[in-house]
Order: structure tokens, then sequence, then C-alpha cells
């Protein structure tokens, strides 16, 4: 940091007021003489015991409207208590003022923050002390062949005065050499400056350190990427404990705490035990039961002991037990848990705004879901896959169709399909891509706080980015240089948490007096305009709603980027946190898809409830004529009632050089209770065509001779609200 101290004066001036008033006398003395070393002079001769010092000016420069930090350090270095007139001069003229009453011994750094609206160069003095800054017209950006990725500190959690170590990859794209000056900001302001010097079509990582000496929260910039630093109490660092979701119980070296868990604690042997189940309101689908299966090392005691040596993550993996409606499907020993069916789209009841005149507008409700199974869980039995789809939480669900689909791919690629959200209709929802098996990392992913996230979405690992609901949060990728391919897929593994249907109708009802404003609206993409600015992709191409499982899904981005900036942003208003994001850009390969429908579908109840749900429900038994299309002719089921499904496991062989995924595809939809406009009974009943859910009275269910005879035939359990 440039700092400039002017000579030491000998010159010693002393102005003194008397001001008499009455027979009171008041004495204010005023001093001019700065900046000496206390041993300068024989303590006799000492004429004023302030020193002023360390004159420093943040930025030296930057242009027009932007604050400069000025700061000097004033000490009284006398044997007495005494005042100091402060006085702050721009261009030989006054600026600023400020009253120091130090004790003896005792110094205190004077900051002032000045902003300038001409062009020019400025002189500052403080005292005897002078030195200079320029504001110019327009902000001075760096070079725009110079492209940066990947900023890096090390340690992200430090001690006071502890070194630093940071580093930006800095890539010239041009065809000239550039010598040029990299600042690095700490909180908005330059901390430190690197000379550069980076022929053309070359690229560098540059390297420097800093040590910041109060504790504290310190954003770090150079080349636009950023970096978080927390300085934290000398001795300690903070420990993270994550389980699959809030709420979990556990100790900490025997003390009571709740999953997510983050505090300090002192370096050293931390032991933590938890639980072998846990009964939590899970992601908003009420009183759920998970069980404990590893940690993240592998390891499976409910004992961990933690070695704390810098910030430290501690993951407990649990699965779930139940859900609404939740898919299981037989491993060969048990039926295991494997994902919710249509969790977010098929969610009805979904308000999309209020009109002027009071009424609601409801959103699209997407029925369908897209499940990959893990091939290593699905195991055959007596020549059929074994799969249950059971309603574990309070709500009613509407079954219309149950299918697998066996996706036959080359080696080497991975198969995954896009997936659904609400309000609006994608256009490839349930397309099955092909993409490698190692995608590549974006260049850079920061959050909207600046924070930089690469490292927590470079790998599937259950270490998800921090999310929260009913504000906006984003991501924005860098994704590198994509020109000249045919093919852009993100490939992203993500979860949401959502509320209790209940809180969600609690949130939409505060929009009443807020015509037109949608009160939890869905994901959006945006990507660079030619001139730079953020343009919101067309929502027929929106970014879909996670389901509250850990799955992979694609987000085709072909076609979306109207620029050579391959930048996205992911704004997001739920709860959504992302593990993994990849982005391939192979082409499609060959796939060979295998539709299999069930071969046999019953319906029971697999336990009671004292749900207050109500209306004719599908009464139990054989239900599989129900699921063999999407035609409205629905398995109506409430808290308890289970679909025990089987399909034909006898598939042709996979042919050579390609192994096979499977994937359940299920049209669903499900009210909760708690919304004051949608009664928890059976009707009305949703159907395929509707526009929205409630539905206008222009449209309804089809109450044709089919549907009569189904309704007939089929929902003749009647269940009375309780």
């Amino acid at each position: 940091m440039k700092v400039s101290h002017s000579a030491l004066s000998k010159a010693k001036v002393i102005l003194i007021c008397v001001l008499i008033i009455g027979s009171a006398v008041e004495i204010s003395a005023y001093y001019y003489v700065q900046n000496f070393a206390p041993n300068l002079f024989p303590a006799s001769e000492i004429v004023s015991p302030f020193q002023v010092a360390n004159l420093t000016i943040n930025p030296y420069e930057t242009s027009v409207g932007q604050p400069v930090v000025i700061s000097a350090d004033v000490a009284n270095v006398g044997n007495a208590q005494g005042t100091y007139s402060y006085i702050l001069k721009i261009n030989d003229s006054e600026a600023e003022t400020k009253e120091l009453l130090l004790a003896a011994n005792e110094s205190q750094t004077v900051t002032f923050s000045i902003t300038e609206t001409i062009a020019g160069s400025y002189n500052v003095t403080v005292g005897d002390l002078s030195d200079t800054f320029s504001i110019a017209k327009t902000p001075i950006p760096l070079p725009a062949s110079l492209k940066f990725a990947h900023f890096t500190l090390g340690p992200t959690e430090a001690w006071p005065n502890q070194q630093v170590n940071m580093s930006v990859d800095v890539t010239n794209t041009g065809n000239e050499d550039l010598s040029f000056t990299l600042p690095f900001n700490v909180n908005g302001a330059t901390a430190l400056r690197v000379d550069v010097q980076l022929p053309s079509k070359s690229s560098q990582t540059i390297t420097t350190s800093i040590t910041e000496n109060s504790e504290g929260t310190y954003k770090i910039t150079a080349g636009g990427q950023s970096g978080t630093l927390n300085i934290v109490p000398s001795g300690k660092h903070t420990l993270h404990y994550i389980a699959s979701r809030t709420g979990f119980a556990f100790t900490l070296d025997g003390v009571p705490e709740v999953s997510p868990f983050a505090g300090l604690v002192d370096v050293g042997i931390h032991t933590i035990v938890i639980a072998s189940t846990a009964q939590i309101n899970a992601a908003g689908w009420g009183l759920t039961t998970f069980v404990f299966s590893s940690w993240n090392d592998g390891s499976t005691s409910l004992t961990r002991t933690v070695d704390v040596e810098g910030v430290t993550y501690v993951v407990s993996n649990y699965f779930r037990e139940g859900s609404c409606p939740s898919l299981y499907v037989w491993n060969g020993k048990s039926y295991v848990y494997s994902a919710e069916v249509s969790d977010g789209a098929g969610w009805l009841g979904y308000l999309d705004h209020f009109q002027k005149d009071g009424s609601m507008v409801f959103s699209y409700n997407y029925p369908w879901d897209y499940i990959k199974l893990d091939s290593t869980q699905l195991q055959p039995l007596n020549g059929y896959y074994n799969m249950k789809i059971g309603e574990m939480t309070d709500e009613i669900f509407y079954l219309d169709q149950v299918k697998m689909v066996a996706v036959d791919h080359p080696i080497g690629t991975d198969v995954f399909s896009t997936t659904s959200t609400f309000i609006y209709n994608l256009a490839d929802q349930g397309t099955m891509y092909t993409v490698s098996s190692n995608p590549a990392a974006p260049l850079s992913a920061v959050d909207e706080k600046g924070n930089n996230i690469l490292p927590l979405i470079s790998k599937q690992d259950q270490n998800y980015t921090v999310g929260a609901r009913w504000t906006w949060n984003n991501i924005t990728l860098n994704l590198g240089d994509l020109s000249g391919t045919k093919q852009i897929k993100l490939v992203v593994a993500a979860t949401i948490n959502w509320p209790t249907t209940s809180a969600g109708g609690i949130n939409f009802l505060k929009y009443a007096s807020q015509p037109g404003v949608t009160p939890s609206p869905p994901p959006f993409m945006e990507v660079r305009a030619q001139n730079g600015s953020w343009v919101r992709v067309p929502n027929d191409r929106q970014f879909p709603i996670p389901d509250v499982t850990d799955n992979v899904f694609i987000v085709n981005l072909t076609g979306l980027f109207q620029s050579n900036n391959y930048e996205l942003r992911i704004n997001t208003y739920q709860d959504i946190r992302f593990d993994y994001i990849g982005v391939d850009t192979t082409s499609q390969q060959n796939i060979i898809v295998h539709t299999i429908m069930p071969s046999s579908a019953d319906f029971e109840q697999a336990f009671t409830t004292d749900s207050n749900s109500s209306g004719a429900f599908t009464r139990y038994g054989n239900v599989n004529s129900l699921l063999q299309a999407a035609d409205n002719e629905f398995v109506i089921g409430r808290q308890g009632d289970t679909v025990s499904l089987q399909f034909p496991a006898d598939l042709p062989p996979v042919p050579k050089g390609m192994v096979r995924d499977y994937f359940v595809i299920a049209s669903c939809w499900f009210k909760g209770k708690g919304l004051s406009y949608v009664p928890f009974t059976v009707d009305p009943l949703p159907f395929q065509a509707m526009t929205s859910f409630p539905y206008p009275s222009t449209e309804s269910y089809p109450y044709d001779s089919v549907h009569q005879a189904y309704l007939q035939v089929y929902n003749s359990r009647i269940v009375k609200s309780s």
C-alpha cells in the first residue's frame, strides 16, 4: 500500500484563543505542529503532544462518483488528556474537520470518505502529510481481452494476522502483449495491486497474500472473481454438521444440538453422536422417518470422531422411509426408498397471482415425473421388477399412469431426462439425453452474495449450496468458451425443501393486496445479450423444479445463448439447493428405449390414519387397468394407501457396447391440506387437459359415459370427514 509521509518540521506554532464571558475564562488550544517522533526533541521543548502519521488513500485511482477512503492515525504522546482538531484539506481547501478528545498515550485512526464529481487530480493534506488521488470520467476497466477464472483462497477461514494466500487465473485472449495492474479488493476497497505482464494468447496464475487483523467476514475480489474469507478467534475453527434434512438431533461433545449446525470449536478432537433413526417434518411433507446409512467418509458407526484443524464439514447420510407419494423398489432383500413421485409440479392449488378485483389465478399443474432408478438396487424377483408407491403423509393423490423405461446407451455415456416445472409448460419435458460420463465443470460459479460455490457443485456428494425460501437466490455460471458446439446440456443434481401446504397457502394469501405479483414464482434462467445485459430465456425453456431427493436431470441450453458470452444465471425463489452442475457438449448418441407397462397393480391399505380427508376414494384390489394410460381414470388414495406394482423383467439382452439404465415415469397429482380455497376432499377431480387447478368454470372433468362408469366401478370407497 502506498503511504506518503512529509518531512518533520522543527517549527513550533502556538495559537491560543482566550474567550472571557462574564467572570469565566475558557482557553482552547489548537496545535498545528504534528508528526514528529517522541524523542526528536527534549520533552521540555515539545509544544504539541499530538502526532499524525500513516496517511492512507484507497484507491489512488477511481472514477467519478466512486468513494475514496482517506485515513490517518492520531496519537497523544503527552502526559495529559487533550483535544486535537483534525482537519482534512482537499486541494488546500478545508473539506472536513473532526474534534478528537484523546487521553494520554491514546491513539485513534480517523477515516473520511470523499466522493468527487469532477475528473482530475486531487491533493490531500492532513497536518503536514500530503498525497494525491486521481478521478477519471469513466471507470478504469481492465483490458477486454483478459478473461479471469478460478479465484481461490487458502485458507478460507483464518485467524487474525494469519497469512491468507489468494490466486486467480487470467488469460490474455488478444493478439497483443499486455502490461497491467490487477487490484485485489477487500469489501469493495482496493487492498493491494499486483503488476502483471502477460503475453498474447497465454495464461498465468496471479498469486499474492493478505492478512486481516480483525475478526469478521471479508469479500475478496479480483478480475470479477470473488471469494469469502472468515477471520475467527485464534485457536478456534468452524465445525459444520450437515444431515440429509434439517431438524436431526445429535450431540457434540455431549451437548445436544440440531442439524444443520455450524459453530466455532476449539482446535483438536471432537465427538459427534447421532441416532440410527429420526422422525422429523421433512421438507414440509409431515412427520417422516429417516434411517441413517453412512457418514461422508463411508463409515457407519453412530459415533464420529473429528480432528478440527481448519474449517471442517461432517455429513451424515439418512434415507427417507416414507414420503408423499413415495416410490420404493425391491433390491433383492427388501423394499428401499427411491424417490418421491411428482412432488413439485403435481401440487394442486398452486396460486399464480391475484387480479385487481381480488380473484385468484392458479398455475398450470404438470403431473409427470421422470425418476432415474439406482440400477444396483433394482433386482428382479420371480421374473418381475417389484415396486410400491405409498402415501406416507396426509394428502390425497391421483395416480393416472405408471410405466418403466429401460434405456440402452453406449458405454462411456450416461443418460438422464429433462424434468418439469409448474406455471410453465416446458418444451422438452421427459426427453432422454445422452451425456459424457465426465461432464466439464463450469469455469466459475458464484451465488448472489458473490461467494465462490464452485467447490460445492463440482461433485455429487450431498454437500449442497445454501438456499432460502421466498427470497431470490441465484447462481451465476461461467461455462467457458462454447462457441462452435452443436449441443449444450447442463447436468444438474439438486434438491428442494418445500413448505407444508398450509404454510404455502398462508404465504399465497399475503399477496392479496399485490395484484399481478406471483407469491412463489418458479425458477428462471438468464443469459447475456449482445450488449452484455442479462436477458431472460423463453418461458418454455426455463429451469425445472428439482425433486426433494437428489436426482440428476438435464437442462437443454442449446440455442439459448445470444452471444459468445456463455454465462448463465439461475434464479430461484424456493429453497433449492445444488449438489452438482456439469456442462456437456457431446452430441446425442443413439439409444434404444424399451417401454414396460405394469403387468399387475394391487391397491391396499398399508397402515391406518386419522386423516380428515374425505370423498369417494378408489376401492382396494386390482387397479392395473387404471394405470395403463393417462386417461383421467385415476387410482385415488389417501395417507396409508399403497399401490404394489410388477413390471416384466424379460427384456432383450443389452446390445454389445451398450449399458442399460432404468426410469419410472408417472403421472400423478396430489392435494395437501391447509389451502382455504381447495377443500381436502376427492372432488373436484383434476384432469389432463385442465389449464390450472382449481380450473375455471369453462372447464370440467370429462363426465362422459366412459368416465362415469369408471367412477361408479372403481371409486366406491366412501370416506366421510371425521
